[in-house]
């Protein structure tokens, strides 16, 4: 009977010794993996605002409180959004910062009025926690539309036309007219659009933009040589010579005499147009000149007072023998 009394002190004793030995091993193991024993209590605040940009896009921003340590061990937001059946439905997640923030831009908000929450996911030293729901009433995107163009760059040889195809996109229900016009084009260039009043109704309008170019020119071609025009004066003329030379008849001479003088009239008004023009003429026309040039093309559809424009670059480069004149226009490109 001692001995089992012996027997079950020193089991007992040795229970005892083995108690720190045990929680020792259990910390040691708790640190290998990662795990902390305890984790810090959060809050999570959420508040919301819609975009500035008038776009119907919501902003979405969380603040964590304490913040954690460090980017890399903060852990994620998840946004949840409750329908009217009360079923919550995730609309995005984020990452949490090093000051403990997040944030998430949301474009499918339907119009009206929601609740939304942001679910922090919490981390090995930062326990979960949820926010309070927010309402949110997100604004319908006001109809829009984009301008697109192909090819971007053109590559034209003095007196060359060029085309350009245009690209009209709705977006949020955009149901108007759309006017198109170009800005920046050099010198002796001009640009046409067919159709330049554009109906974009639920579709893509298009339409096709003609640059047309001008070679250069010298101030003398244009000046015909034409000796049919110079008989003209000079056979009458001749005619009243022989008429005056070898008529007896005093009508004929009459006749004769007047073509002279019809000549001689005609010939100087026609040499003095020729002296002007050659002289005081019209001065060389250059062409279109060598070089870059960004063209605008816009796009500006109306709905009673409101107005709306848009923008779109492209890039004519320019082959001319016109490198002495104006080089090509260089805009700011469309923003």
């Amino acid at each position: 009977m001692q001995s089992a009394s012996r027997s079950t002190l020193s089991s007992s004793r040795w229970f005892v010794r083995a108690l720190p030995v045990a929680a020792a091993v259990l910390a040691l193991a708790s640190a290998a993996f990662g795990q902390s024993p305890t984790a810090v209590a959060t809050t999570t605040a959420l508040t919301t605002a819609p975009a500035s940009d008038a776009s119907g896009k919501t902003i979405l921003t969380v603040h964590v409180s304490p913040a954690p340590q460090s980017a890399a061990a903060g852990g994620s937001v998840t946004f949840e959004e409750t329908d009217s059946s009360g079923q919550p439905h995730s609309l995005g997640s984020a990452f949490v910062a090093a000051d403990g923030s997040a944030s998430l831009t949301v474009s499918a908000l339907p119009a009206g009025a929601g609740a939304v929450r942001a679910v922090y996911s919490g981390t090995q030293t930062a326990a979960a926690s949820t926010s309070a729901p927010a309402n949110v009433t997100a604004e319908a995107a006001a109809p829009d539309f984009s301008l697109s163009a192909a090819p971007a760059t053109l590559n034209l040889d003095a007196g060359v036309a060029g085309t350009v195809a245009v690209t009209i996109t709705p977006s949020a229900g955009f149901n108007n007219y759309v006017a198109l016009s170009c800005a920046g084009l050099p010198l002796f260039t001009s640009c046409s659009f067919l159709p330049s009043n554009v109906d974009v109704t639920g579709q893509n309008g298009l339409s096709t933009m003609t640059l047309n170019t001008t070679a250069p020119s010298g101030k003398t071609a244009l000046l015909q040589r034409d000796s049919g025009f110079v008989y003209c004066f000079l056979l009458p003329g001749a005619l009243g010579l022989l008429g005056l030379a070898f008529g007896r008849n005093r009508s004929l001479r009459m006749l004769a005499m007047l073509c002279v003088v019809g000549s001689l009239i005609g010939g100087a008004s026609s040499c003095a147009q020729r002296y002007r023009y050659l002289n005081y003429g019209p001065t060389a026309n250059p062409g279109t000149p060598a070089g870059e040039s960004i063209i605008r093309i816009y796009g500006t559809a109306v709905n009673g007072a409101l107005s709306t424009s848009k923008c779109f670059q492209v890039t004519l480069n320019m082959t001319s023998t016109n490198t002495s004149g104006t080089s090509g226009n260089i805009l700011t490109p469309c923003s």
